[in-house]
């Protein structure tokens, strides 16, 4: 995996942090990809270019046929029950009813364009594929914002949450975005499903202080480290609280980190995620967390 996060990142901060996403989502999956073969060789061929220090329009170039090759693999009906892990610069996260695939491309301006294929299972042998376009340079405010899938806030997503409260098909996920040389960003972000297949991304599920949002966006600074996971357990998304390194530098993100000792969280109930402060909560400490809560230790 060394070998093309390698390529991929823009520093060695980026590289643990692109490799920790990679792991935690492949961890213990060792199922082979049998009859994809060929798609799966040529989208590892082409994922190359895309982490390499070839030119912007290049990478640009190589990403539709990147697109076009995979959207053959995932037209096939048999591959939403397949174990695509040996496709090696992408991440799939995967429900009963949804498969997300997700990548990214770096630029040489330090920011990142996200791409993203849902399949969504229908019944037994129907398949509905939707590609997701990026347009977070875009969209002012986001968080107050449901889009669709011709404008999406874009991501790189590790984690997808089943939440029966809020509804049936209705998917939190978890992401991370690059954003530019001086901040990174977690998002918590929503994606739902209709009976006709009809796709949302964002709702209003998210209460905070006597506000609702349609998802919650974190940014801080680029050499900074922030959890954001979620605790099966407690239904709960916990994370770092994340402050200024001074007061005079409130609202200038490239200067936030997380405080000491501090976790906030998002607990689901009837209501959607409600917002708790200063929770205590006991973080398990699985090596999982490890490797993604310290992306920066060797």
């Amino acid at each position: 995996m060394y070998s093309f996060t390698r390529l991929f990142c823009r520093n060695t901060s980026d590289l643990k942090k692109i490799t920790s996403i990679l792991l935690c989502l492949t961890w213990g999956i060792s199922a082979f990809a049998q009859g994809f073969q060929e798609e799966i060789h040529e989208l590892n061929r082409i994922g190359q270019q895309l982490i390499s220090s070839i030119s912007d329009d290049e990478k640009m170039q190589a990403n539709e046929e990147f697109k076009k090759t995979l959207s053959t693999l995932i037209n096939k009906p048999a591959s939403f029950d397949t174990n695509l892990d040996s496709l090696k610069t992408i991440s799939i996260l995967q429900s009963d009813q949804l498969k997300i695939y997700n990548w990214t491309i770096p630029f040489s301006d330090g920011t990142y364009q996200y791409f993203a294929f849902l399949q969504i299972k229908r019944d037994k042998s129907t398949f509905q594929t939707v590609e997701l376009i990026d347009k977070s340079e875009e969209i002012n405010k986001p968080e107050t914002k449901i889009l669709t899938p011709n404008s999406w806030y874009g991501a790189l997503y590790y984690k997808l949450i089943e939440e029966k409260k809020l509804g049936t098909q209705v998917y939190t996920l978890l992401g991370w975005d690059g954003n530019n040389l001086l901040t990174n960003k977690k998002i918590i972000d929503v994606i739902s499903i209709d009976k006709n297949g009809n796709i949302k991304l964002g709702a209003p599920v998210f209460k905070a202080k006597r506000k609702t949002y349609k998802r919650v966006i974190f940014e801080y600074a680029e050499n900074a480290v922030m959890s954001l996971k979620y605790h099966q357990r407690s239904h709960q998304i916990v994370f770092d609280y994340l402050v200024p390194t001074s007061s005079n530098l409130t609202g200038i993100y490239e200067y936030y980190g997380p405080a000491l000792n501090r976790f906030d969280s998002y607990k689901i109930e009837k209501k959607g995620w409600v917002y708790q402060e200063d929770i205590d909560i006991e973080l398990d400490k699985s090596i999982k967390d490890f490797i993604w809560n310290d992306p920066k230790e060797e």
